[in-house]
């Protein structure tokens, strides 16, 4: 996105608060964006930036044919010629393409300016994410964050179907709008490296380079972190660590800060059981350390069937409320990393022989 600076003149509303004769001579500077108040296709006028990130922003627009507004999202301007991130953007568009979910953001159109400019136009959410209600709350209730998992699993059990995997589930994913009387409606956002299993050839092509990793490794399975085969037990995997986050205010493996040590604290230890860090029923144990199995095998085999797990729970254990607690939890990190190299022989939850070749870490018959 091109982005300059306009000198605005003084005016009553845009003024700063004057203090002495000297702030009389101030004047604001506001960002000007070239986007706002364009016509995009025709169609949509640019209204409010709402977002901004690394390859592009998101628009308030109104969608002047069907008079509602929607969210448009608009590839950087930075990044117009690079071929990786106009295939990312266009991957995100195939993927909502086929999904038409009610807990998925629901897209209309992808397009492209007259200057070549690729946009989505999207469902405008009006809440606000799970990660945002995390951070203002602290750490949620059992019950709510079960409620929330569930749509969650509903959503994924249609991607799943039409061989779609996110990929990159996290908090900052998982949107919570109101819809009548439920102030939880989940909306499931940012397919933006979700991987097409089966379709066209565009589709099929994996976008990472080999070596390479993208997305956000606090949430990410080990067999993601190593290269291995993406299927649906790696959104399993994310939603059994956003679980445990919500309900104890804490991620099961920690917050360590690089990959290698990320993986390490997975192949090398337990997360505490949910009930014993937080006013969790014990029902809910076996089913989030499930989710949590270092094998893919022995996971969730789908979404749904995780869901209904969830369900049994909701529906059998009385909804109690708990102490709140401060959540002091750093933000992922999210982006491009080097995949780690390892023999992904899984048995039993463990890595047996050959021995990993991970940097930094020891397999358990070498540790003397």
């Amino acid at each position: 996105m091109i982005v300059a600076l306009h000198v605005a003149p003084p005016s009553h509303d845009r003024m700063l608060p004057m203090k002495d004769d000297a702030d009389a001579e101030r004047t604001t500077v506001a960002p000007y964006d070239p986007f706002v108040g364009q016509v995009l296709a025709r169609r949509y006028r640019v209204e409010q930036r709402l977002a901004v990130g690394g390859f592009g922003a998101v628009y308030r627009a109104r969608d002047l044919f069907d008079r509602r507004d929607v969210a448009v999202k608009v590839v950087n301007a930075n990044h117009a010629g690079n071929a990786g991130v106009a295939a990312r953007f266009r991957r995100e568009a195939a993927a909502l393409r086929r999904l038409n979910h009610r807990h998925t953001v629901a897209m209309y159109e992808l397009g492209e300016t007259d200057a070549g400019t690729l946009f989505i136009a999207m469902e405008l959410l009006r809440g606000k994410s799970l990660w945002d209600e995390f951070q203002l709350q602290g750490r949620l209730p059992w019950w709510r964050t079960l409620k929330i998992v569930r749509m969650v699993c509903s959503a994924l059990a249609q991607a799943h179907a039409l061989d779609i995997i996110h990929r990159d589930l996290k908090p900052e994913n998982i949107h919570l709008e109101r819809d009548g009387d439920e102030l939880d409606f989940v909306k499931v956002v940012d397919f933006g490296i979700a991987k097409i299993l089966r379709g066209s050839s565009d589709e099929t092509s994996d976008l990472t380079h080999s070596g390479q990793m993208i997305g956000t490794f606090d949430y990410m399975a080990p067999e993601q972190m190593v290269s291995g085969d993406v299927g649906p037990a790696c959104d399993i995997f994310t939603l059994g660590v956003v679980s445990y986050e919500m309900i104890t205010g804490a991620r099961p493996f920690g917050t360590p800060g690089t990959t290698s040590a990320m993986l390490n604290a997975i192949l090398h230890s337990t997360p505490a059981p949910i009930s014993t860090r937080a006013a969790a029923p014990r029902e809910l144990d076996p089913i989030v350390a499930r989710c949590l199995m270092r094998d893919p095998g022995k996971r969730y085999a789908y979404a749904d069937e995780l869901g209904a797990d969830l369900e049994r729970v909701l529906a059998s254990v009385p909804e109690t409320d708990e102490d709140r607690t401060e959540t002091k939890i750093r933000p992922a990190t999210t982006g491009s990393f080097a995949a780690e190299e390892a023999t992904t022989n899984w048995e039993e939850g463990e890595l047996v022989k050959p021995a990993t070749t991970l940097p930094g870490i020891l397999p358990p018959w070498l540790r003397r």
